[in-house]
């Protein structure tokens, strides 16, 4: 969609929860049970302008991952995390309730030297689906389709910011035992996790070879947040820290306390290919514990 396009946000309330959702990215701003302090995290101030990317909330990350994985290409690939992010989503207003709403985006809206850097089909035709059911729990679900007569391959992720009083006094437990890339060092060495995850160090960026259910604890807000995938073949932990995070311009200094992004994914080695025809759905589901 050209500039002709508007930034325009749905609050979908209802007796079990509300969410906010931007036709922009079809983006996740925020989302709280009834009763309970936001679960899903943004920034004090929210930019929105066409063609930068949404900080907070949950950003779609699709068809590539940062600047791209790609075995038979090195070259970068533009916008970083993909167009999905940066793009105006249809909303379909036949779905829209109180709990629900349903975004699409198709190759068609996409310019062909953009879509030339899909992994395997410099040409791919495709169309994709984001789902939103927000109430006690909330569950975005991505789903593409392969309408073309070729097949091509696809890196996703949702990459959900979620709201912690402190970083430091948090902790991601599930993973232990699990191989990790570190992408903070040179070369992304395969690690293995020890307990939990904890974020009173350096940066954590890490790309876990493991999926399903996972908890964040924490201490501060007295609060256990599940966080279950769908479809996702990894799972990917960050937090930026103080120096890294203070450097980050869209936010205030010290906004990084404020969160941890834990996100289903499906990236890199262990990116999706859909043959003609064939969907996929990465999907994931928030719920505060009792």
């Amino acid at each position: 969609m050209g500039s002709s396009a508007s930034f325009a946000i749905r609050d979908l309330v209802n007796g079990d929860g509300s969410v906010s959702v931007s036709d922009y990215g079809a983006h996740v701003l925020r989302w709280a049970p009834q009763g309970q302090p936001d679960v899903v995290w943004r920034p004090k101030t929210v930019y929105l302008k066409e063609g930068k990317a949404i900080r907070g909330g949950i950003p779609v990350i699709f068809p590539w991952f940062n600047s791209g994985f790609d075995p038979d290409s090195p070259a970068a690939k533009t916008p970083k995390h993909g167009f999905a992010r940066s793009s105006f989503w249809h909303p379909d207003d036949g779905s829209l309730t109180d709990r629900h709403a349903r975004y699409t985006l198709d190759s068609g809206e996409i310019d062909d030297a953009t879509l030339a850097q899909f992994v395997g089909n410099d040409a791919p035709r495709f169309h994709a689906a984001y789902e939103v059911t927000a109430g006690r729990e909330l569950t975005v679900e991505l789903t593409v389709t392969n309408d073309g007569d070729r097949p091509f391959s696809y890196e996703a992720a949702l990459h959900t910011y979620l709201k912690v009083g402190d970083v430091t006094r948090a902790r991601v437990e599930g993973l232990d035992g699990s191989e990790y890339l570190d992408t903070t060092r040179d070369g992304f060495p395969v690690c293995v996790q020890s307990g939990p995850v904890a974020f009173d160090g350096g940066m954590v960026d890490r790309i876990y070879l493991a999926n399903g259910t996972l908890e964040l604890h924490d201490d501060m807000l007295g609060r256990t947040v599940a966080v279950s995938s769908r479809g996702a073949t990894a799972t990917v932990v960050w937090n930026p820290v103080e120096t890294a995070g203070n450097a980050i311009g869209d936010l205030d200094e010290g906004e990084w306390r404020g969160f941890v992004c834990v996100e289903a994914a499906a990236n890199r080695e262990r990116m999706i290919t859909l043959a003609p025809g064939e969907s996929h759905t990465l999907g994931q589901t928030l719920a505060v514990k009792a």
